[in-house]
């Protein structure tokens, strides 16, 4: 089963760009990805994945826009985590033309970010060399891009920035990251590199998460409400039980004894509930005000009763 980030990752590897886009985002991947392998015999050039379909993708770019001398290759199954890293190989006297073509690992200019395509397909070579999104089904989201790079992600901080993102750099022991946080932006970012599918995903899981808290809160709040109903009620009619035999009941007037009638045979009714009784049963007009007050006397008289 994929994760989220997969996910993502495949369907950005399915879109269709145009040469000018695509070295964009070879820049952006080879800036943060490419290293160096040395021997006695010579010096080769190499990217990593543990997806192949991620590196299947950077090798057809690779032939779309310049033609170099590479290979494939893959290595054992890790067996403590399953899985296979992808290299994709470049040979040094190919990997020269290569970072030319591609301005790789040059200082980074805001010179293309009004075209927002290229930012965008920078931002996908970014997402693809680097990038993950927390699991969608917990409550807490997460999206962020990690690089050895100082200067590249402080570069992609600005590519965010001017999407009116709010992205923070973090220093960890091995690699920096900048994130955000906000599931808004989040939803934004996968919107602005393409991946509209995961980010239909995402909202659908916010809104539903959103829908199923706010449904759990109103059912607290109604178990809370009627909790405290019945708790009044009961007490009302401990008090009423109580003064019965008194004078105080049998000087008061019809209402104040009907108030009382009504709630011994209507233990768990509202006060809301106990105004349209009055209606029905004593063709009385009260309103909730009025019951309230009738409350106010009944617990007046039996805190004398219990002086």
């Amino acid at each position: 089963m994929s994760t989220f980030s997969e996910s993502i990752k495949q369907e950005i590897c399915n879109q269709k760009y145009d040469n000018e886009s695509i070295k964009k985002l070879l820049s952006s991947f080879l800036t943060n990805k490419m290293k160096i392998s040395l021997s006695s015999s010579k010096v080769e050039y190499y990217v990593e994945s543990n997806f192949s379909f991620v590196i299947r993708f950077i090798t057809e770019c690779l032939d779309k826009v310049i033609k170099t001398k590479r290979f494939l290759s893959y290595s054992e199954i890790n067996k403590f985590n399953k899985n296979r890293i992808y290299r994709l190989t470049i040979e040094r006297e190919n990997f020269e033309g290569l970072i030319n073509e591609l301005k790789v690992l040059e200082d980074k200019e805001l010179n293309f970010c009004k075209n927002e395509q290229l930012k965008s397909a920078y931002l996908v070579g970014a997402f693809l060399s680097g990038g993950s999104v927390s699991d969608i089904s917990k409550p807490f989201y997460h999206l962020e891009i990690r690089s050895t790079n100082p200067k590249y992600l402080r570069f992609i901080q600005q590519i965010l920035i001017s999407w009116n993102l709010s992205p923070t750099i973090l220093k960890r022991k091995y690699n920096n990251v900048v994130y955000i946080k906000r599931s808004t932006e989040i939803s934004d970012f996968l919107k602005h590199i393409g991946a509209i599918d995961s980010m239909s995903t995402l909202e659908d899981t916010i809104i539903s998460r959103d829908f199923n808290n706010q449904v759990h809160r109103l059912n607290n709040l109604d178990f809370s409400n009627i909790s405290k109903s019945t708790n009044a009620s009961d007490k009302q009619i401990e008090m009423i039980k109580k003064i019965l035999p008194t004078k105080y009941y049998k000087e008061e007037k019809d209402k104040f004894k009907n108030y009382c009638q009504l709630r011994l045979e209507n233990p768990t009714a509202s006060i809301a509930e106990l105004t349209i009784l009055f209606r029905q049963r004593f063709n009385t007009k009260i309103t909730r005000s009025g019951i309230n007050h009738y409350i106010i006397k009944l617990r007046r008289y039996y805190h004398k009763l219990n002086k």
